[in-house]
């Protein structure tokens, strides 16, 4: 038996795709305890994981961030990564609070829990896996060319935005936590990257181990609503969404989609996570949810228009969709180039986009086969990864490794 602790931030976009895992885990009868936030509590103890709970000071709301996090309402923007960087340095002494508390043999570190910089700085440790449901971003540098942080750009904002955070961490730590603090999955002994190698930029020497894509969604856990025999038609249906997060104000993708495709002759399915929509009718070949089962809904898709979620684009690759990603907040701008550079769809990192150019986009890779194609090719490489069975025993056996 080994004992593993999963250190995971609060929300849905991180939950998802580490519950498998830690489901995973405790099935081959390893003690999992999990490190996360009041909100997700249930959902682990649910699976016969222990849970230990962040302090208040570590701890947020994901469907209430401004209300929960002091300061971070009205920022936008590179200033609000600017905010959220330091704000979760911030939290690392609390979140080393409870890890401390713990022996284990393995830790599972959420790539923005920043205890895993203390972790990695540490002479002594457990072994240190990061979980790798973001894009994987050490210096840039390595990247292809065309890469948007690439030159003078990188240099220019990179210092403005972590500067803050990388005082703080350098305050904490009793040392510079070097130029990309956030670089510390580097220096762990593993990623578990959640996609394949054809939706990564070449990292020669990082120790990326590429898993596929772990999130499970079905129809147990958001049902299906009474108009899901619409999507077995005949048109192209289109799926719609802002994610979890980035939902705010539907107006910067969902809407203008909506206007984009209300002419064309596709169905469009719009998941809205709880976000309201303007009010008035809907065109007739739109459906709207507040949640729908990616594992029924993808399948018949053959397109989605994505605000870039590193975990609902790889989901949509998994069975082989081509995407539209128009994104710019959080990790948005690296996986919209991510799109475009692995040639499974077209991305843009932009803030929103107006409907001529969504519909331009949409009926590009509706009617050009070989985003498709490749999306396909990225769909087999996910299918020959590892099982999740083999992910366990990479995490379990030091001294076993996959690629």
């Amino acid at each position: 038996m080994t004992r593993v602790l999963v250190c995971v931030q609060p929300a849905r976009g991180h939950v998802g795709p580490t519950k498998p895992i830690a489901e995973a885990l405790i099935a081959a009868g390893h003690e999992v305890t999990v490190v996360t936030g009041t909100r997700y509590r249930e959902t682990f103890e649910k699976l016969g994981a222990t849970v230990a709970l962040l302090p208040p000071e570590a701890d947020f709301d994901e469907t209430d961030l401004d209300g929960t996090i002091p300061g971070r309402a009205g920022l936008r923007g590179l200033e609000l990564a600017r905010f959220e960087l330091t704000h979760f340095v911030r939290a690392m002494p609390h979140q080393l609070s409870v890890i401390d508390a713990h022996d284990a043999d393995v830790v599972l570190c959420d790539p923005l829990v920043m205890a895993g910089l203390a972790l990695v700085r540490r002479d002594r440790r457990p072994r240190l896996l990061t979980l790798g449901f973001l894009p994987f971003m050490p210096p840039v540098p390595t990247g292809p060319p065309g890469h948007p942080l690439r030159g003078t750009l990188l240099k220019t904002l990179v210092p403005w935005v972590t500067g803050p955070a990388r005082k703080l961490a350098k305050d904490l730590l009793g040392g510079d936590p070097g130029l990309l603090f956030t670089d510390w999955p580097l220096h762990s002994d593993g990623v578990l990257q959640m996609t394949c190698p054809g939706f990564e930029y070449p990292r020669p020497g990082v120790p990326l181990h590429f898993i596929g894509p772990t999130t499970v969604s079905a129809a147990s856990e958001h049902p299906l609503p009474p108009w899901w025999a619409d999507l077995d038609g005949g048109r192209p249906v289109v799926h719609v969404t802002q994610g979890t997060v980035a939902n705010d104000d539907l107006g910067r993708l969902v809407e203008p989609a909506i206007d984009a495709l209300a002419d064309e002759d596709v169905l469009v399915v719009a998941t809205t996570c709880g976000a309201p929509l303007r009010p008035g009718p809907l065109p007739a070949n739109v459906r709207v949810a507040d949640f729908l089962p990616y594992d029924e809904l993808l399948p018949r898709c053959a397109a989605v228009v994505s605000n870039g979620g590193y975990g609902g684009v790889n989901h949509a690759l998994r069975y082989g969709v081509p995407l539209v990603v128009v994104g710019a907040s959080e990790d948005k701008r690296e996986v919209a180039a991510r799109v475009t550079w692995s040639g499974a769809g077209i991305g843009r990192a932009r803030a929103s986009a107006a409907p001529r150019t969504l519909r331009r986009a949409v009926r590009t890779v509706l009617d050009d086969p070989r985003y498709r194609t490749r999306a396909q090719e990225l769909a087999a490489e996910m299918a020959t990864g590892p099982t999740m069975d083999e992910v366990v025993q990479l995490i379990t056996a030091p001294r076993r490794g996959l690629s």
